[in-house]
């Protein structure tokens, strides 16, 4: 256990180096871009990340996944998952250059074509997913900070107004690529070499597992990111970068519990064939995830007028109502992730990971679809968070019968009831101060202090009947 809580120190220490680089870099972009600016680079950002699916069908995940329960006698698939990434990644690019070619803006022809060319360079050469399926969390957290930092450079250096936006796919390419070829160079060292393998009997049995995973990202996407599609079809760029600002910055604050899940996947996944383990670690696994992402929901839900306006800027003003709407994601995907793309997904079962996914794309597609003509933004926003809905829930019923109780545990109950507490405390404080870190901080604290109470009580009550 202390070795995980060391790698969960190093994850967590790398997300915080991450998200303090981000909470300056992201800023920076949306004011620098404009909304609009801003709107057309999500449309892309959006539309590539369904090419990725041909560019990465599942493979890495499937990778991951075999790599963590068997270590070195998996590693023969690498170069078969490498030659396929090649492959995918050269169709990617093409039918990007074809999408680009359809669209009648001069700007998102050529973000088009540099970002089918970076993605190219970045799937055939990524080496993060063998870090953490290998356990190796040090250097992958390493390699991480040094990849932001680069970016974070490029960023500032190269991005002074609007006209600049064909920077800001080159710095994030242009820094991967470095920390892909450095990733390598580690793994070399576990004895894991680049290599490419076009057996085509050894390409057909990754293929078959690795299409479910893929279907499951390309049913990821749908619910992701067909909001952004159908929002700039309908409502236009403006609109489009309001939404996609308020939904990245969300996903900014959601990404905090992701930390844990991280860490733990590889875990489970050798933990599986011990059925009291497995359960030990789903249920710490649940517990850390409500913790952390209920507070994390009711203080954006209380905050969002001061947030918004402090990190995004003065013309990010009306997405206040978005970031409202939208913030009960950080519970929906949390437990999406924990049940979907953790449990599910550590288990090996690539088909009830799919159909979870497939539920969600489904309710999120529809919801996308009649909520955005009829209510606009605020469509979208609800549309967005319901579509994680339906994947937790799907992924619930296709658990085993012996992990359905896992949310039966006090510490859930504790969790929603000092979030409430904090959200009290936070509108009082509001009243008295604006400034947007005295009101987080108390809120944080009052959470922090009553939980502390409840835990200590329940201990002692363990003890004692004990």
């Amino acid at each position: 256990m202390l070795r995980y809580g060391a790698y969960v120190c190093s994850v967590g220490g790398a997300r915080v180096a991450g998200i303090l680089i981000t909470s300056v870099t992201f800023p920076y972009i949306v004011r620098k871009l404009g909304v609009e600016g801003y709107g057309l680079w999500s449309y892309v950002v959006a539309v590539c990340a369904f090419v990725d699916v041909i560019a990465n069908p599942g493979l890495t995940t499937y990778a991951s996944q075999q790599i963590a329960a068997h270590r070195e006698s998996a590693f023969e698939l690498v170069p078969g998952i490498v030659g396929l990434r090649l492959c995918g990644s050269l169709m990617a690019l093409l039918v990007l250059m074809g999408v680009g070619w359809s669209e009648r803006s001069h700007e998102a022809w050529v973000l088009f074509l540099i970002y089918g060319c970076g993605l190219f360079l970045m799937n055939f050469t990524g080496a993060e997913y063998l870090l953490n399926a290998l356990e190796m969390f040090h250097v992958s957290s390493g390699l991480r900070i040094a990849q932001q930092m680069i970016y974070a450079a490029g960023i500032f250096l190269l991005i002074r107004g609007p006209k600049d936006i064909f920077w800001l796919p080159i710095a994030i390419f242009a820094s991967s690529f470095i920390t892909n070829i450095a990733g390598w160079f580690f793994l070399a060292r576990r004895g894991l070499r680049f290599g490419l393998s076009f057996k085509i009997a050894q390409w057909n049995a990754i293929l078959i597992p690795s299409l479910h995973y893929g279907a499951s990202s390309f049913m990821s996407s749908v619910y992701h990111r067909a909001g952004h599609i159908i929002v700039r079809w309908l409502l236009g760029d403006y609109a489009l970068g309001l939404y996609a600002a308020a939904v990245r910055l969300v996903d900014f604050i959601r990404n905090l519990v992701g930390v844990f899940l991280s860490v733990v996947s590889p875990r489970m996944a050798r933990a599986v064939h011990s059925g009291v383990e497995f359960r030990r670690w789903a249920q710490a696994a649940l517990i850390i995830v409500v913790v952390i992402s209920v507070p994390l929901t009711v203080g954006l839900m209380a905050t969002s007028s001061l947030i918004v306006p402090w990190i995004l800027g003065q013309k990010y003003r009306a997405a206040v109502s978005l970031v409202k709407w939208i913030s009960p994601y950080i519970i929906t995907a949390s437990a999406a992730s924990l049940l979907s793309g953790t449990i599910l997904y550590a288990m090996g079962k690539h088909r009830e990971y799919l159909i979870s996914t497939s539920a969600g794309a489904g309710a999120g597609l529809i919801f996308y679809c009649v909520l955005i003509p009829a209510f606009g933004l605020t469509g979208a926003a609800i549309a967005f968070v319901v579509g994680e809905v339906f994947v937790a829930v799907a992924a619930y019923l296709c658990l085993p019968g012996q992990l359905k109780g896992l949310w039966r545990n006090p510490m859930l109950g504790m969790a929603i009831v000092s979030a409430l507490v904090m959200f009290g405390v936070i509108r009082i404080v509001n009243n008295y101060d604006s400034q947007p870190w005295i009101v987080i901080s108390t809120g944080a604290l009052v959470y922090m202090a009553l939980c502390g109470w409840y835990f200590r009580r329940w201990m002692i009550n363990r003890f004692r009947s004990a």
